[in-house]
């Protein structure tokens, strides 16, 4: 029975396997290409190389918690690099901009609690930096009316991102995207440390399903494990797929589709 195979034995790695060596085939040509028309799309294909490398490594340690929040950021990642595409010259200035005032930012921190500071850290070329007028546009553009700092890079929710990606690539092509969300709302809820994030990861929010024992655990952690292995494999066929096309290599994008194929074949043959 599948349930029994141990975590090495799932037949989810040769699928996940096999979209990650696609990915890294489109990081070369993401690099070399022209950025006016591709953007800043290199910098989140590698980051999605290297967090994939890191939840291969979790997921093999049946560490359910932090293979949620790693999957979270693949899938984020993902959405943000197909959602550049929609609007490539706009969204790359928009990331680029975001990023330049997060750095200049970083240059001045402080920490308060209750009114009392504890923390103050300036560097030394913070005044020089702050006054030059590209970077006060920049401050500027991520700063709301109440002088509060408007911390995400676009105003698009996860949601719209998906959305806009849908519509200008098609249902076939963005599919695994969509139902990569699913990982979304558990993710959210252990990174943020809630009680329902703590209690899913325990298994003690299955319904009608009350585990028993450290074996119960054991087997709905392995089920988890090889559910979100197949969702985070959903949405990296889909970027590739998605993202494959505007660098000049089409054919990945075919290989991404057969894999799927590939696997859902294996799946109705050991049925």
């Amino acid at each position: 029975m599948e349930e029994d195979l141990k975590v090495g034995e799932w037949p989810e790695w040769e699928y996940f396997d096999e979209v990650n060596n696609l990915l890294v085939q489109l990081i070369g040509p993401a690099r070399e290409a022209d950025s006016a028309k591709i953007g800043v799309l290199y910098p989140f294909l590698d980051s999605i190389k290297e967090s994939s490398v890191s939840l291969a490594l979790l997921v093999r340690r049946q560490a359910l918690r932090d293979s949620y929040v790693i999957a979270r950021v693949i899938y984020e990642t993902a959405i943000n690099a197909c959602f550049l595409l929609t609007d490539t010259t706009r969204l790359s200035e928009r990331a680029r901009i975001h990023a330049g005032q997060k750095t200049l930012r970083s240059l001045m921190r402080q920490i308060e609690i209750a009114g009392t500071k504890v923390f103050e850290f300036k560097h030394q070329s913070t005044d020089v930096l702050m006054q030059r007028p590209t970077h006060k546009k920049w401050i500027e553009e991520f700063t709301s009316k109440s002088g509060r700092e408007i911390t995400s890079w676009t105003p698009e929710t996860v949601q719209q991102r998906l959305e806009a990606i849908y519509l200008m690539f098609g249902e076939e092509s963005t599919k695994g995207l969509a139902f990569g969300l699913l990982l979304y709302r558990h993710a959210s809820e252990i990174a943020h440390g809630t009680l329902y994030g703590t209690l899913f990861s325990w298994g003690a929010m299955e319904p009608e399903r009350p585990l028993k024992s450290p074996e119960d655990l054991g087997t709905f952690r392995k089920a988890e494990l090889r559910h979100l292995l197949k969702l985070v494999c959903f949405t990296l066929e889909s970027l590739i797929r998605v993202v494959s096309k505007p660098l000049g290599v089409p054919q990945l994008g075919v290989s991404a589709k057969d894999s799927l194929d590939k696997y859902y074949k294996g799946r109705s043959i050991q049925a």
